[in-house]
């Protein structure tokens, strides 16, 4: 996690870089930061199984059994402890999940209009972590969305960052990026719509779901 100072964390909007007279609103972010995101950082996904009611109890011990319990996760994405473990789940009618946890934030509002991001994650987060692998991006005013740190997901007030690939921006001010904490909203421990406490506008929603 980069180094701010204790004002940068009390601002709504954090935007980087500018061309101009204008000053953007702090904390000021450098496009060199980018850099230091790592790639790979989305684990490959577990593909989802759903026995069905006609699969009975010898299809999900088969699913469960030559080791195959260690890659599968109930609904909730807990994993199982044995093939035992496993195949009594599924025998009592329990689905096998992917496992994996969607993060989708959505801002509207900005000095660079509205964006949005989807990503994948492999379990809830739970310390900092990067991404420059998305299911989607999108851009009312066509910024590249290329990184995101999800910093203390378990912390009372989680701090997320979203870094452009280049400067972007209008009326001679350009971002490399955008950041909000998320005020009294965490820990991200669970599925659910999680906003900043007191923030009005811009409008950040970070939504958690799980497949």
């Amino acid at each position: 996690m980069r180094k701010r100072t204790v004002l940068a964390l009390w601002l709504s909007l954090a935007a980087v870089g500018c061309s101009g007279s204008a000053t953007p609103t702090q904390p000021t972010l450098s496009p060199s930061s980018v850099a230091t995101i790592p790639s790979g950082s989305l684990s490959t996904a577990r593909a989802a199984v759903q026995p069905t009611a006609q699969s009975g109890n010898s299809g999900a011990a088969h699913l469960c059994q030559n080791g195959g319990y260690s890659n599968l996760v109930r609904t909730d994405g807990t994993g199982f402890r044995n093939v035992g473990d496993c195949v009594s789940y599924a025998a009592q009618g329990g689905a096998f999940g992917s496992g994996l946890i969607i993060y989708h934030l959505t801002v509207s509002g900005t000095q660079v209009g509205d964006f949005e991001w989807s990503l994948a994650a492999t379990g809830f987060l739970t310390t900092t972590t990067s991404f420059n692998n998305f299911l989607s991006t999108s851009s009312s005013s066509g910024c590249t969305i290329s990184s995101v740190t999800i910093n203390n997901p378990s912390s009372p007030s989680p701090y997320v960052e979203t870094f452009f690939s280049a400067p972007c921006g209008a009326g001679g001010v350009l971002y490399s990026g955008f950041a909000q904490a998320f005020w009294g909203a965490g820990p991200l421990a669970g599925t659910g719509v999680y906003s900043p406490q007191g923030v009005v506008t811009p409008v950040w929603t970070l939504t958690i779901t799980q497949q």
